[in-house]
């Protein structure tokens, strides 16, 4: 009977300790849970870059016109697409039936119409993927640290309005478009002269072939011709964002002679309409009084009512789902792509190589030589004469600049001059602020 009793305590005993288990085992799984989400947050979150670091980042690209910089931006998501890009633009050269994957997003189809821009890309991965981390998080750093290096350009009289490109300020912010509605002169300078102590200063000059706009029918890769649907891109530089995908063309008409390769049709048809597999663009005509249809601001307008198009949300959702899957510890190398800008640069940019200084050459010190490398630069396969997009080799002796010694200083605060909307900060994942300065020392106005 004892033993009886002594064996019912028994389970009692075992029921409550298994009862005080149950009841605290939710505690414990909602600190694993909580410790699960922060790291997840710390993996999903890249180191930010500071000021200067976007500065140099953004420079090769800073002068470009803001429908270029919007396809880049939109583009460099997709690093994997880029390196393919590039190797099909590679076969393309020798076969040119070859078609772009359907798979690739519209914004690297769309590039596909700037070769030389694509080859940069995929020459230097890294700052591809840097520039991919900063959209997805830092967005309205990487915009603002572009208008920043445009006012400096400004200022110092390296670009401005001409037969090729217009610069219009537009509530205190710098907007570059095409002069042509047709092509796109791209601005060619050494982007080291934004933030190389001493650097001389020089006016942009341009490749010497204009590239057609990637959404007009007549360009070589125009990317309706895989999606299906007219895309586009552009900036909105009052919210400080990115947007790049599909937009409403229904009151666009083309003039179709026969142009379909697969049946036979002869006059106008909706440019949403159109097989863009099976047609001959030789054969598309628009008239030239509904090209005002591709007016920047139009194009925005368009593409900004549907809330996908918003690079920035659609590049936190692909470099979360590519960042939760990267190893423990692994980041993307967001420090690498400068070391300091305020101990001028002792270190260069990884993987860059730059020419020695040709020996025993002496140089007027009143006239600067030209920004440009002695020789072609080592992967270069393109004909001589032709320079890599933004190439960051120079062959130039250091001598001080005709303005004095540049001295970027720090930036001052960002604030109501811009658009006079609330900056808000770089936001990072759980919306932290990261505030970027400007002004201070040498930035002409």
């Amino acid at each position: 009977m004892m033993g009886n009793d002594m064996l019912k305590a028994g389970v009692a005993a075992l029921a409550l300790l298994l009862a005080g288990f149950g009841s605290a085992h939710p505690v414990l799984a909602q600190e694993q849970v909580a410790a699960a989400d922060a790291s997840g947050d710390a993996a999903a979150s890249p180191e930010p870059l500071s000021a200067d670091e976007m500065e140099v980042l953004v420079a090769r690209i800073a002068l470009y016109p803001d429908e270029l910089i919007a396809v880049i931006t939109a583009a460099a998501l997709y690093p994997l697409q880029i390196v393919e890009a590039a190797r099909f633009l590679d076969r393309f050269e020798k076969d040119k039936s070859l078609k772009p994957k359907e798979s690739w997003d519209g914004s690297v189809v769309s590039l596909l119409n700037y070769p030389d821009i694509v080859k940069m890309m995929s020459d230097d991965l890294e700052w591809t993927q840097t520039l991919g981390d900063a959209i997805a998080y830092q967005q309205k750093d990487v915009l603002v640290a572009i208008q920043q290096l445009r006012d400096e350009a400004v200022a110092k009289g390296v670009i401005k309005t001409d037969d090729k490109i217009q610069v219009v300020k537009e509530n205190d912010n710098f907007v570059i478009k095409s002069a042509s509605p047709e092509v796109i002169y791209v601005p060619q300078y050494p982007p080291q002269m934004f933030y190389e102590p001493n650097y001389v200063w020089e006016p942009i000059r341009y490749y010497p072939d204009p590239y057609p706009y990637y959404w007009y029918p007549g360009a070589t890769f125009f990317a309706g011709a895989v999606t299906g649907a007219i895309w586009a891109a552009a900036v909105d530089w009052d919210d400080w964002g990115v947007w790049g995908g599909g937009w409403n063309g229904n009151d666009i008409d083309i003039d179709c002679n026969n142009c379909f390769n697969n049946r036979d049709f002869n006059g106008n048809i909706n440019i949403n309409d159109v097989d863009w597999k099976n047609v001959d663009r030789s054969k598309i005509k628009i008239d030239r009084d509904q090209l005002n249809k591709f007016d920047q601001n139009n194009i925005k307008n368009r593409i900004e009512k549907n809330g996908d198009n918003a690079i920035r949300d659609r590049a936190r959702d692909i470099k979360n789902d590519s960042l939760a899957n990267r190893a423990p510890g692994k980041t993307a190398g967001t420090r690498d792509v400068r070391k300091s800008t305020v101990d001028g640069l002792k270190a260069k940019p990884a993987n860059v190589t730059r020419p020695a200084k040709p020996a025993n050459i002496q140089k007027p010190a009143a006239r600067p030589t030209a920004n440009r490398p002695a020789a072609k630069p080592a992967k270069l396969n393109r004909p001589a004469g032709k320079p890599k997009p933004a190439a960051r080799v120079d062959n130039r002796p250091k001598k001080p600049s005709g303005l004095g010694n540049v001295d970027r200083g720090k930036a001052t605060k960002v604030s109501s001059n811009r658009g006079h909307k609330s900056m808000g900060g770089g936001q990072r994942g759980g919306g932290g602020h990261k505030q970027i300065k400007r002004g201070g020392g040498g930035r002409g106005r």
